[in-house]
Parts: C-alpha cells; structure tokens; sequence
C-alpha cells in the first residue's frame, strides 16, 4: 500500500468499513448535498479504486489539478468529520474534548455559569478514566472563568482554595507521568541504541544510565501514583532488565504491569491496547524464560478478550490484538515442538493475509515470514523456508530488526547448504560474514556456524561429524558462560541442525545448560 502524503485521501477511504462509509453517505447529503455533488462523486471513485491513481481520477470527474486539490482537501476533513460523529460516544477523549469545546462556546456567549456545569460534568468523566492531561485542560479554565467574573461559585465555602489545591496536585500528577514516560521512553530508546550488554563495562554503563535518568522529586510522595504512572514505572524496569539480560526481572516487571489491570478491569476495555501490550510483553518474556504453561496461559487469556463481543474494539485495536496473538501463538507451538500444528497456522496467516484480512505492517510481516521460513526448515522443506527467507531480504521497507536480518541470512545459508548449493554457501558468506562485522547483535554462535559451513563446504562428507561434534560442544559452551550467547540461541537453537548431523534422536534436545527452545522460535523480542 502506498505511504505517500497525496494518497492520504485513498488509505483513510479504503479503510473505512460498510457502516462509516454507510454514515457518511448520511452524513454528507444532511449537510444539504445530493449524491451529484462532486466531493461525494469524488468519494465514489476513490473508493472503487485498487490503487491511487490521480490522473484516472481527475478525467472521470473533469477537475483541473487545481480543482483537485481543493475537492480532495475538503472530502478529507468531511470523512473525518463523519467519523467524529461515529466514535465520539465510544472515545473517551474525543467526548471529553466535545465538552470542552461546548464550554468554551457558552463562555464565548456570556454564559459563564453554563460553562462551570459543563466543565464539572467533564471533570468527573476525565477522573473516572485517568484522563489526567484532560483534566488538568478543564481546571485550568476553570480557574480562568473564576477569576475574570464574579460566579454563584464564589458563594460555596473555600470554592476557590480547593480548586486551586485540585489544580496543583493534578500539576504534579501530570508532571510525574510525564517524567515515567520519558523514563520509559529513554530506557527503551537505550536499548535500540546500544542493544544489550555484552560485558561487565556494558552493565556498569548501562546501570549509571539507568541511574542518571530517574528523577527524583522531593513532592512526588506527596501525589498518590496515577495507573500510567505505574505502568511506564513498571515497563521502564523491564526494559532496563531486558538491557541487562536478566529475563527473570524482566519477567516479574512485565507481570506486575500486567497485575495493575486485573486490580482495575476497567482499563482493560479503556486502554485496550495497553492491556494487549502487556500480555505479549508476559507472553515473550516467558518464552525467553522457557515457562510454557505461562505462554498458553496468557495465550488463552488474550483470545478470550479480543473474542469478546461486549467489549468493542476499534480497527487499530483489532489489528494489534491480531498481531500479537499470531506471534504469541507460534511462540507457543514452537516452544512446544508441535510443528506440524504451527504448519497449519503458518498456511492459515498466509491465506488470510493474501485475502487482506490480516494486515500488519511490514516489519511484523517480516516476523511472522521468518516464523513461517523456521516452520518449514525444521520440517525440512528447504526450498518453502528459501522462499519466505528471500521475502525478508527483498523488502523494500527494510528490517527493523539486525537479530532478525542476521538470523534469516544465517538460515538462508543452512538452507542452501541442506540443498547441496555449496558455490551460493560460499558466495553468500562472504556477504554474511561483512554484515556480522558491522551489527552490533551479533553474537559468537553465528561467527561458529559461520566458520563450520565454511569447513563442511571445503571438506568431504566423510569429515563432516568432528566439524558438527567441534561445533555442537562450542554452542553449548558459549551459551552457559554468556547470557547474551544463550539468547541468541533460543532466538536461533542451532544445536537441533546440528545434532540432526549427529544422527541424535530428537528426544535427547537438552544442553547441559538448561533446557533448549526448539529451532527457529523467536526474532519477537518486545516491540516499541
């Protein structure tokens, strides 16, 4: 799909559903329009369109680009309008910011009394949903209608003294949530930047970051902790944990985000996709801890809140819901070893993305396609995996992800090498050997396999077991001694190729270390 700016106009059409497009037909022609006018002409052709396409547009409808111009400027903001009217009781934000406008116009009107009513209705609807900027917005023209004229307010008892208390405790709240966010948000962008620690300098480093971006408020125990306080809190400790490769904190961190909504259910219909973030963020990290019960137990708990009828998702929330429950479930069967179950899954995503049911975006899609190339190249079906692999490497958009981008051209090769092309393993890793000098995630288990294809494709058949021997002792090596090592290999558990080599049976799977995730399970760490 397009992502230009001048197609705006034909992505918000086209995502719309039967009954927005159904309200703004309605909509448009009670403003006094009739189907012949051009801006609702013009809404017919886009919609029929399988693509933006500006010249078909402007010669069905005779506009000159000029015309154009304006006609689609003025269809855009009368969609969206539509749209306002739709979701303006199922959006919380978007009543509240109604109310606030309808008080400025009685204040605009003289009608200052009218105005307080409607700013206190609004207030009330803001605390109920922690709507704290919001509120904060209506105190403080609140306090500006009260101090320019003289209102029955003036006749309550400390009117005034407690509108001023409210407003500053509510300062000081919207303050100390916007401080946890950027905690949040530092700690994560940390993580982007410099990825994980790789050594004890990259800890103490990371530790004195961590240090130096809390804030320390001596009035901030005087302000009782909002629930988005809490979870940044909470979210902003995993991150630091996942930094530092401590997947048990960073467990516990993620479940007590997660505990904040079963103590107020509430927030999981108002912030649903808080809620589907903080069950995938237990999802993965349990996955990185090797808890399969935890996996299928907030599996079933995400499928039973996005399968709720009573509970009324907008698409955006759909969508994440659907995302995260793929790679939950993949997660899930692979930990799980049930292939030929997440086979079928495979096909069922694949299907329902070519019917354009299932739309991620391209960076999700390039997860769920190395999931799909695993699927296949732990069931030995090599040149499928090859297909989904080549997919990745030729998006245009790119791979967000330098784990991910790694683990593919290294699975790429093994494919090729299963496949008896020895002259594409020797020209592709070269290739792969320059691209893990320059990423930063690359981990000692890729520069062994790196050398032992190397050696498999120099030598004779009859050579191959000391080399598989020789590399299945150093995986497991490298994985006990270094926590960054063994993350990268339950990302990618090269000891299953290998002992396949080595002729084991497919029971004796366990390193001396702890127990081993299957081959191929996750490039699905936690998302921005």
């Amino acid at each position: 799909m397009a992502t230009a700016v001048k197609d705006q106009l034909w992505r918000l059409i086209k995502s719309l559903n039967k009954a927005e497009k159904r309200n703004f037909k309605l909509y448009a022609t009670r403003a006094g329009a009739t189907t012949d006018n051009k801006f609702i002409q013009l809404f017919d052709v886009l919609d029929r369109l399988e693509g933006p396409d500006d010249n078909v547009v402007t010669t069905r409808l005779r506009l000159s680009p000029g015309q154009y111009s304006n006609l689609k400027r003025h269809l855009y903001q009368q969609v969206l309008t539509s749209l306002r009217l739709i979701y303006i009781n199922k959006e919380i934000d978007i009543e509240l910011r109604e109310q606030i406008d309808f008080s400025h116009i009685l204040y605009g009107k003289g009608l200052y009394l009218d105005a307080l009513r409607s700013l206190e209705r609004a207030k009330s609807r803001a605390v109920e949903h922690n709507r704290d900027v919001l509120h904060l917005e209506i105190l403080e023209f609140q306090k500006l209608i009260e101090s320019r004229h003289i209102t029955l307010s003036r006749q309550v008892d400390n009117k005034m003294d407690l509108l001023l208390n409210e407003s500053a405790e509510r300062s000081y709240s919207v303050l100390n949530t916007s401080e946890l966010f950027n905690l949040n948000i530092q700690i994560h962008g940390r993580y982007i930047e410099t990825g994980h620690s790789r050594s004890e300098k990259d800890r103490l480093e990371n530790k004195e970051f961590w240090d130096s971006i809390q804030t320390h408020r001596f009035d901030r125990e005087t302000v009782g902790s909002t629930f988005h306080q809490k979870i940044n809190r909470f979210q902003a400790s995993m991150w630091y944990h996942y930094i530092q490769l401590n997947f048990e904190d960073a467990l516990e961190s993620a479940m007590n985000a997660l505990m904040l909504f079963h103590l107020s259910t509430h927030m999981t219909v108002k912030d649903p996709d808080l809620y589907l973030r903080c069950l995938y963020y237990v999802s993965v990290f349990a996955y990185l801890c090797g808890d399969e019960k935890r996996m299928q137990r907030y599996l079933s708990v995400t499928q039973r809140f996005l399968a709720d009828e009573q509970i009324q998702l907008n698409e955006n929330s759909q969508l994440i819901g659907q995302v995260y429950v793929g790679l939950m479930q993949l997660n899930t069967l692979f930990a799980t070893g049930k292939w030929e179950a997440a086979k079928t899954y495979c096909d069922d995503l694949r299907a329902r993305y070519a019917n354009r049911e299932f739309v991620p975006t391209d960076h999700r899609w390039g997860q769920f396609l190395y999931k799909f190339a695993a699927t296949a190249f732990i069931r030995k079906q090599y040149a499928e995996a090859l297909d989904y692999l080549n997919e990745i490497i030729n998006m245009k958009t790119g791979i967000l992800r330098e784990d991910l981008l790694l683990n593919t051209r290294l699975l790429h090769l093994l494919c090729h090498y299963e496949l008896g092309n020895r002259a594409l393993v020797d020209y592709h890793l070269t290739n792969f050997k320059r691209q893990m000098r320059r990423s930063a995630e690359t981990a000692a288990i890729h520069h062994l396999c790196a050398s032992a294809l190397r050696k498999l494709i120099k030598s004779v058949t009859a050579e191959h077991p000391p080399i598989f021997e020789a590399l299945d002792r150093d995986l497991r090596v490298v994985a006990s001694n270094d926590p960054f090592e063994h993350k990268a290999l339950l990302y990618l558990d090269l000891t299953h190729w290998v002992r396949q080599h080595l002729g084991q049976r497919a029971s004796d799977r366990q390193r001396s270390s702890g127990p081993a995730l299957p081959y191929g399970v996750s490039p699905s760490a936690p998302p921005a």
